[in-house]
Protein backbone atom coordinates (compact mmCIF):
# COMPACT_ATOMS: atom_id res chain seq x y z
CA UNK A 1 0.00 0.00 0.00
CA UNK A 2 1.26 3.47 -0.89
CA UNK A 3 0.77 6.03 1.86
CA UNK A 4 1.69 9.70 2.18
CA UNK A 5 3.97 10.20 5.19
CA UNK A 6 2.64 13.06 7.32
CA UNK A 7 5.15 13.22 10.16
CA UNK A 8 4.27 9.99 11.91
CA UNK A 9 7.20 7.97 10.59
CA UNK A 10 9.95 10.58 10.39
CA UNK A 11 12.38 8.63 12.58
CA UNK A 12 11.77 5.44 10.58
CA UNK A 13 12.26 7.33 7.30
CA UNK A 14 15.52 8.80 8.61
CA UNK A 15 16.72 5.30 9.52
CA UNK A 16 15.80 3.95 6.07
CA UNK A 17 17.58 6.91 4.45
CA UNK A 18 20.79 6.10 6.31
CA UNK A 19 20.52 2.36 5.71
CA UNK A 20 20.34 2.94 1.97
CA UNK A 21 22.40 6.10 1.35
CA UNK A 22 24.96 6.17 4.21
CA UNK A 23 25.19 9.98 4.19
CA UNK A 24 27.43 11.78 6.69
CA UNK A 25 25.29 12.57 9.73
CA UNK A 26 25.55 16.39 9.30
CA UNK A 27 24.27 16.10 5.72
CA UNK A 28 21.42 13.76 6.64
CA UNK A 29 20.49 16.07 9.51
CA UNK A 30 20.45 19.03 7.10
CA UNK A 31 18.03 17.21 4.82
CA UNK A 32 15.66 16.18 7.57
CA UNK A 33 15.74 19.62 9.22
CA UNK A 34 15.60 21.86 6.13
CA UNK A 35 13.84 19.81 3.43
CA UNK A 36 11.76 17.16 5.15
CA UNK A 37 8.28 18.39 5.95
CA UNK A 38 8.30 20.83 3.03
CA UNK A 39 8.27 17.89 0.64
CA UNK A 40 6.01 14.89 0.11
CA UNK A 41 7.23 11.46 1.15
CA UNK A 42 5.54 8.36 -0.24
CA UNK A 43 5.89 5.11 1.68
CA UNK A 44 5.27 1.60 0.43
CA UNK A 45 3.94 -0.15 3.52
CA UNK A 46 3.28 -3.82 4.17
CA UNK A 47 0.00 -3.81 6.05
CA UNK A 48 -0.18 -7.46 7.01
CA UNK A 49 2.62 -8.19 9.43
CA UNK A 50 3.17 -9.80 12.79
CA UNK A 51 4.48 -6.52 14.17
CA UNK A 52 2.21 -4.02 15.89
CA UNK A 53 3.15 -1.34 13.37
CA UNK A 54 3.04 -1.59 9.54
CA UNK A 55 6.39 -2.40 7.95
CA UNK A 56 7.99 0.19 5.65
CA UNK A 57 9.37 -1.56 2.57
CA UNK A 58 10.35 1.46 0.48
CA UNK A 59 10.09 5.23 0.10
CA UNK A 60 10.17 8.01 -2.48
CA UNK A 61 10.56 11.75 -1.80
CA UNK A 62 8.98 14.46 -3.97
CA UNK A 63 10.86 17.70 -3.40
CA UNK A 64 9.15 20.90 -4.67
CA UNK A 65 10.97 23.36 -6.91
CA UNK A 66 10.01 26.15 -9.23
CA UNK A 67 11.52 25.75 -12.68
CA UNK A 68 11.91 28.48 -15.25
CA UNK A 69 10.85 27.06 -18.63
CA UNK A 70 11.53 29.44 -21.49
CA UNK A 71 11.16 32.34 -19.08
CA UNK A 72 7.98 31.19 -17.30
CA UNK A 73 7.83 29.96 -13.69
CA UNK A 74 6.48 26.41 -13.46
CA UNK A 75 6.00 24.31 -10.29
CA UNK A 76 7.65 20.89 -10.45
CA UNK A 77 8.73 18.04 -8.20
CA UNK A 78 12.19 16.51 -8.13
CA UNK A 79 12.22 12.79 -7.26
CA UNK A 80 14.89 11.93 -4.68
CA UNK A 81 15.41 9.39 -1.93
CA UNK A 82 14.02 6.41 -3.84
CA UNK A 83 14.93 3.42 -1.68
CA UNK A 84 13.81 -0.13 -0.99
CA UNK A 85 15.18 -2.03 1.97
CA UNK A 86 17.24 -5.02 0.88
CA UNK A 87 14.83 -7.76 1.94
CA UNK A 88 12.02 -6.26 -0.18
CA UNK A 89 13.93 -5.61 -3.40
CA UNK A 90 12.89 -7.13 -6.75
CA UNK A 91 9.29 -7.38 -5.55
CA UNK A 92 7.84 -4.36 -7.39
CA UNK A 93 8.12 -1.98 -4.42
CA UNK A 94 9.87 0.78 -6.39
CA UNK A 95 7.53 0.34 -9.36
CA UNK A 96 4.48 0.91 -7.16
CA UNK A 97 6.05 4.04 -5.68
CA UNK A 98 6.96 5.50 -9.08
CA UNK A 99 3.57 4.83 -10.67
CA UNK A 100 1.79 6.36 -7.66
CA UNK A 101 4.01 9.44 -7.86
CA UNK A 102 3.26 9.79 -11.60
CA UNK A 103 -0.46 9.75 -10.89
CA UNK A 104 -0.22 12.28 -8.07
CA UNK A 105 1.91 14.72 -10.05
CA UNK A 106 -0.22 14.43 -13.20
CA UNK A 107 -3.35 15.08 -11.12
CA UNK A 108 -1.55 18.12 -9.71
CA UNK A 109 -1.21 19.48 -13.25
CA UNK A 110 2.51 18.84 -13.68
CA UNK A 111 3.67 17.98 -17.21
CA UNK A 112 6.84 16.10 -16.22
CA UNK A 113 9.06 15.08 -13.35
CA UNK A 114 12.82 14.58 -13.08
CA UNK A 115 15.54 12.91 -11.03
CA UNK A 116 19.30 12.36 -10.71
CA UNK A 117 19.79 8.59 -10.95
CA UNK A 118 22.28 6.60 -8.92
CA UNK A 119 21.96 4.02 -11.72
CA UNK A 120 20.14 4.93 -14.93
CA UNK A 121 19.23 1.27 -15.51
CA UNK A 122 16.74 1.46 -12.63
CA UNK A 123 14.78 4.19 -14.41
CA UNK A 124 15.04 3.43 -18.12
CA UNK A 125 12.20 0.82 -17.88
CA UNK A 126 10.00 3.61 -16.47
CA UNK A 127 10.67 5.79 -19.54
CA UNK A 128 12.98 8.28 -17.84
CA UNK A 129 15.53 9.63 -20.30
CA UNK A 130 18.54 11.91 -19.93
CA UNK A 131 18.06 15.53 -20.94
CA UNK A 132 20.74 17.37 -18.98
CA UNK A 133 24.50 16.93 -18.70
CA UNK A 134 27.27 18.39 -16.60
CA UNK A 135 30.86 19.08 -17.56
CA UNK A 136 33.71 17.77 -15.41
CA UNK A 137 37.35 18.76 -15.75
CA UNK A 138 40.34 18.20 -13.51
CA UNK A 139 43.25 20.63 -13.19
CA UNK A 140 46.45 19.66 -11.42
CA UNK A 141 49.43 21.65 -10.10
CA UNK A 142 47.44 24.88 -10.17
CA UNK A 143 49.77 26.40 -7.61
CA UNK A 144 52.38 26.74 -10.37
CA UNK A 145 50.25 29.43 -12.02
CA UNK A 146 49.96 31.66 -8.95
CA UNK A 147 52.27 34.53 -8.27
CA UNK A 148 52.86 35.53 -4.66
CA UNK A 149 52.36 39.15 -5.70
CA UNK A 150 49.17 38.44 -7.61
CA UNK A 151 46.79 41.40 -7.30
CA UNK A 152 43.09 41.26 -7.98
CA UNK A 153 40.05 43.50 -7.86
CA UNK A 154 37.88 40.48 -7.07
CA UNK A 155 36.32 40.12 -3.62
CA UNK A 156 34.99 36.82 -2.24
CA UNK A 157 32.26 36.91 0.40
CA UNK A 158 30.11 34.45 2.29
CA UNK A 159 26.34 34.72 2.16
CA UNK A 160 24.83 38.16 2.79
CA UNK A 161 21.08 37.98 3.21
CA UNK A 162 20.60 41.63 2.30
CA UNK A 163 21.89 41.04 -1.23
CA UNK A 164 20.11 37.77 -2.03
CA UNK A 165 17.09 39.30 -3.78
CA UNK A 166 19.30 41.27 -6.17
CA UNK A 167 21.55 38.25 -6.76
CA UNK A 168 18.52 36.04 -7.49
CA UNK A 169 17.16 38.56 -10.01
CA UNK A 170 20.50 38.78 -11.81
CA UNK A 171 20.89 35.00 -12.00
CA UNK A 172 17.37 34.32 -13.25
CA UNK A 173 17.60 37.01 -15.92
CA UNK A 174 20.89 35.64 -17.24
CA UNK A 175 19.76 32.01 -17.11
CA UNK A 176 16.46 32.81 -18.86
CA UNK A 177 18.56 33.95 -21.82
CA UNK A 178 20.78 30.86 -21.78
CA UNK A 179 18.67 27.85 -20.81
CA UNK A 180 15.36 26.40 -21.92
CA UNK A 181 14.95 24.99 -18.39
CA UNK A 182 16.66 26.04 -15.18
CA UNK A 183 15.84 26.07 -11.48
CA UNK A 184 14.48 29.40 -10.31
CA UNK A 185 16.87 31.08 -7.92
CA UNK A 186 15.37 32.80 -4.86
CA UNK A 187 16.79 34.12 -1.57
CA UNK A 188 15.34 31.03 0.12
CA UNK A 189 17.08 28.79 -2.44
CA UNK A 190 20.46 30.43 -1.82
CA UNK A 191 20.02 30.34 1.95
CA UNK A 192 19.27 26.61 1.80
CA UNK A 193 22.20 26.03 -0.57
CA UNK A 194 24.49 27.65 1.96
CA UNK A 195 23.21 25.37 4.75
CA UNK A 196 23.53 22.30 2.52
CA UNK A 197 27.09 23.26 1.59
CA UNK A 198 28.09 23.75 5.23
CA UNK A 199 26.60 20.38 6.19
CA UNK A 200 28.99 18.77 3.70
CA UNK A 201 31.96 20.79 5.05
CA UNK A 202 32.09 23.10 2.04
CA UNK A 203 31.71 26.83 1.48
CA UNK A 204 29.39 28.93 -0.70
CA UNK A 205 31.06 32.11 -1.91
CA UNK A 206 29.76 35.15 -3.79
CA UNK A 207 32.18 36.95 -6.08
CA UNK A 208 32.29 40.73 -6.67
CA UNK A 209 34.46 42.59 -9.14
CA UNK A 210 34.92 46.29 -8.47
CA UNK A 211 31.92 46.07 -6.13
CA UNK A 212 29.61 44.52 -8.75
CA UNK A 213 28.16 41.01 -8.32
CA UNK A 214 29.88 38.70 -10.80
CA UNK A 215 29.00 35.16 -9.77
CA UNK A 216 29.16 32.44 -7.15
CA UNK A 217 30.49 28.95 -6.53
CA UNK A 218 30.73 26.17 -3.97
CA UNK A 219 34.05 24.65 -2.95
CA UNK A 220 34.67 21.54 -0.88
CA UNK A 221 37.14 18.66 -0.58
CA UNK A 222 36.38 15.27 -2.13
CA UNK A 223 38.90 12.46 -2.40
CA UNK A 224 42.15 13.93 -3.78
CA UNK A 225 40.61 17.08 -5.24
CA UNK A 226 39.04 20.32 -4.19
CA UNK A 227 35.75 20.36 -6.05
CA UNK A 228 34.38 23.63 -7.45
CA UNK A 229 30.67 23.32 -8.31
CA UNK A 230 27.39 25.26 -8.44
CA UNK A 231 29.25 27.83 -10.53
CA UNK A 232 27.47 30.89 -11.92
CA UNK A 233 28.98 33.74 -13.93
CA UNK A 234 26.53 35.63 -16.08
CA UNK A 235 28.94 37.58 -18.31
CA UNK A 236 30.25 35.15 -20.94
CA UNK A 237 33.19 37.38 -21.83
CA UNK A 238 34.39 37.19 -18.19
CA UNK A 239 34.06 33.46 -17.66
CA UNK A 240 37.65 32.40 -18.34
CA UNK A 241 38.99 35.11 -16.05
CA UNK A 242 36.30 34.27 -13.47
CA UNK A 243 37.38 30.61 -13.31
CA UNK A 244 41.01 31.62 -12.93
CA UNK A 245 40.15 33.97 -10.06
CA UNK A 246 38.05 31.27 -8.37
CA UNK A 247 40.88 28.73 -8.58
CA UNK A 248 43.37 31.35 -7.45
CA UNK A 249 41.25 32.11 -4.38
CA UNK A 250 40.89 28.41 -3.55
CA UNK A 251 44.62 27.79 -3.91
CA UNK A 252 45.45 30.71 -1.64
CA UNK A 253 42.96 29.39 0.95
CA UNK A 254 43.53 25.63 0.77
CA UNK A 255 46.85 24.98 -1.08
CA UNK A 256 45.43 21.82 -2.63
CA UNK A 257 46.94 22.14 -6.10
CA UNK A 258 44.39 19.71 -7.59
CA UNK A 259 40.89 20.81 -8.56
CA UNK A 260 37.83 19.37 -10.20
CA UNK A 261 35.46 21.74 -11.96
CA UNK A 262 31.78 20.73 -12.22
CA UNK A 263 29.91 23.05 -14.58
CA UNK A 264 26.76 23.23 -16.66
CA UNK A 265 26.95 22.66 -20.42
CA UNK A 266 27.06 26.37 -21.29
CA UNK A 267 30.70 26.48 -20.09
CA UNK A 268 32.00 24.09 -22.76
CA UNK A 269 33.64 26.75 -24.95
CA UNK A 270 35.40 28.31 -21.95
CA UNK A 271 37.24 25.26 -20.67
CA UNK A 272 40.83 24.72 -21.69
CA UNK A 273 41.77 21.85 -23.95
CA UNK A 274 43.82 18.95 -22.64
CA UNK A 275 47.50 19.76 -22.13
CA UNK A 276 50.13 21.51 -20.03
CA UNK A 277 49.96 25.26 -19.53
CA UNK A 278 52.86 26.90 -17.67
CA UNK A 279 53.19 23.80 -15.55
CA UNK A 280 49.43 23.29 -15.09
CA UNK A 281 48.15 19.89 -16.18
CA UNK A 282 44.65 20.10 -17.68
CA UNK A 283 42.82 16.79 -18.11
CA UNK A 284 40.10 16.11 -20.72
CA UNK A 285 36.60 17.50 -20.26
CA UNK A 286 34.04 14.80 -19.50
CA UNK A 287 30.41 15.34 -20.42
CA UNK A 288 28.31 13.30 -18.02
CA UNK A 289 24.54 12.83 -18.28
CA UNK A 290 23.10 13.95 -14.95
CA UNK A 291 19.32 14.59 -14.98
CA UNK A 292 16.62 12.27 -16.34
CA UNK A 293 13.15 13.52 -17.27
CA UNK A 294 9.81 11.71 -17.45
CA UNK A 295 6.76 13.09 -19.26
CA UNK A 296 3.50 12.78 -17.29
CA UNK A 297 1.06 14.89 -19.30
CA UNK A 298 1.76 15.27 -23.01
CA UNK A 299 -1.05 17.76 -23.56
CA UNK A 300 0.43 20.08 -20.91
CA UNK A 301 3.89 19.69 -22.48
CA UNK A 302 2.60 21.48 -25.57
CA UNK A 303 2.60 24.75 -23.59
CA UNK A 304 6.41 24.73 -23.54
CA UNK A 305 7.17 24.24 -27.24
CA UNK A 306 7.39 26.33 -30.36
CA UNK A 307 8.46 25.24 -33.82
CA UNK A 308 10.38 26.48 -36.83
CA UNK A 309 7.33 26.11 -39.07
CA UNK A 310 3.70 25.02 -39.21
CA UNK A 311 2.67 21.37 -39.22
CA UNK A 312 -0.19 19.10 -38.21
CA UNK A 313 -0.62 15.39 -37.68
CA UNK A 314 -1.75 12.48 -35.52
CA UNK A 315 0.82 10.49 -33.53
CA UNK A 316 0.32 7.34 -31.47
CA UNK A 317 2.12 7.36 -28.09
CA UNK A 318 3.01 4.10 -26.34
CA UNK A 319 3.91 3.90 -22.65
CA UNK A 320 5.13 0.69 -21.07
CA UNK A 321 4.30 1.56 -17.46
CA UNK A 322 1.94 4.57 -17.30
CA UNK A 323 -1.11 3.58 -19.33
CA UNK A 324 -2.86 6.92 -18.76
CA UNK A 325 -0.49 8.49 -21.27
CA UNK A 326 -1.08 6.01 -24.10
CA UNK A 327 -3.21 6.99 -27.06
CA UNK A 328 -3.38 8.95 -30.30
CA UNK A 329 -2.60 12.67 -30.07
CA UNK A 330 -3.35 15.45 -32.50
CA UNK A 331 -0.43 17.87 -32.90
CA UNK A 332 -0.74 21.43 -34.21
CA UNK A 333 2.56 23.28 -34.24
CA UNK A 334 3.63 26.74 -35.34
CA UNK A 335 6.27 29.36 -34.60
CA UNK A 336 4.04 30.84 -31.89
CA UNK A 337 2.78 27.76 -30.07
CA UNK A 338 2.26 24.02 -30.03
CA UNK A 339 -1.00 22.33 -29.03
CA UNK A 340 -1.19 18.61 -28.33
CA UNK A 341 -4.63 17.08 -27.83
CA UNK A 342 -5.44 13.47 -26.91
CA UNK A 343 -8.09 11.99 -29.18
CA UNK A 344 -10.83 10.22 -27.25
CA UNK A 345 -13.52 9.37 -29.80
CA UNK A 346 -13.25 7.93 -33.26
CA UNK A 347 -9.48 7.31 -32.96
CA UNK A 348 -8.18 8.89 -36.19
CA UNK A 349 -5.50 7.24 -38.31
CA UNK A 350 -2.06 8.03 -36.81
CA UNK A 351 -0.59 9.40 -40.02
CA UNK A 352 2.62 10.32 -38.16
CA UNK A 353 3.09 6.77 -36.91
CA UNK A 354 4.05 5.65 -33.42
CA UNK A 355 6.69 6.57 -30.85
CA UNK A 356 7.33 5.44 -27.29
CA UNK A 357 7.14 8.04 -24.53
CA UNK A 358 10.78 7.23 -23.72
CA UNK A 359 11.98 8.05 -27.26
CA UNK A 360 9.80 11.15 -27.33
CA UNK A 361 11.21 12.31 -23.97
CA UNK A 362 14.79 11.83 -25.20
CA UNK A 363 13.97 13.96 -28.23
CA UNK A 364 11.96 16.73 -26.57
CA UNK A 365 14.43 17.29 -23.71
CA UNK A 366 17.57 16.69 -25.73
CA UNK A 367 19.41 18.29 -28.59
CA UNK A 368 17.65 17.27 -31.78
CA UNK A 369 20.86 17.71 -33.79
CA UNK A 370 22.05 14.53 -32.06
CA UNK A 371 18.78 12.65 -32.52
CA UNK A 372 18.10 10.55 -35.63
CA UNK A 373 14.34 10.42 -35.91
CA UNK A 374 14.59 8.15 -38.94
CA UNK A 375 15.98 5.43 -36.65
CA UNK A 376 12.70 5.27 -34.71
CA UNK A 377 10.98 2.47 -36.62
CA UNK A 378 7.41 3.43 -35.75
CA UNK A 379 7.55 6.97 -37.14
CA UNK A 380 6.34 7.69 -40.66
CA UNK A 381 8.07 10.25 -42.86
CA UNK A 382 5.33 12.69 -41.90
CA UNK A 383 6.02 11.98 -38.22
CA UNK A 384 9.73 12.69 -38.67
CA UNK A 385 8.92 15.96 -40.42
CA UNK A 386 6.47 16.98 -37.68
CA UNK A 387 8.88 16.38 -34.79
CA UNK A 388 11.90 17.83 -36.59
CA UNK A 389 10.13 21.21 -36.65
CA UNK A 390 9.89 21.37 -32.83
CA UNK A 391 12.44 23.28 -30.75
CA UNK A 392 13.48 20.93 -27.92
CA UNK A 393 13.90 22.04 -24.29
CA UNK A 394 17.68 22.26 -24.34
CA UNK A 395 20.03 23.56 -22.81
CA UNK A 396 19.05 22.68 -19.24
CA UNK A 397 20.60 23.74 -15.93
CA UNK A 398 19.51 21.65 -12.95
CA UNK A 399 22.32 21.25 -10.41
CA UNK A 400 20.52 20.37 -7.17
CA UNK A 401 21.43 17.19 -5.30
CA UNK A 402 18.23 17.03 -3.23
Amino acid sequence: MISLEEGRYKEEVYAMWQRNFHDPVPYADFYFEEVYGKNKVLLNIQEESEADEPIMMGMLHLNPYTLRIKGDSVPAHYIVGVATDEEYRRQGVMRELLIDSFQRLKKNGEAFTYLMPADENYYLPFDFRFGSCQLEQEIECFSNAISENHETNYVFQTIEKGNLSEISHIENEKKDNTFAIHTKITPEYLDRLEKETCSDFGKLLFVYRDGVYTGRFVVGAENDYMVVSQVFCGAKEMREEFLFQVLNYCEQEYHYGKYQLILDESWLDVLKKTGNYRGIRVLPVRKRPIIMFRILNLEAMGNYFTASGENHGFLRITDQCFEELEGIYEWNISEEKCTIHKCEDGQPDPDCGEISIGDLTAFLFGNKKNETLNEISGLTQKGCELLSEIHPLNLNCIQEIV
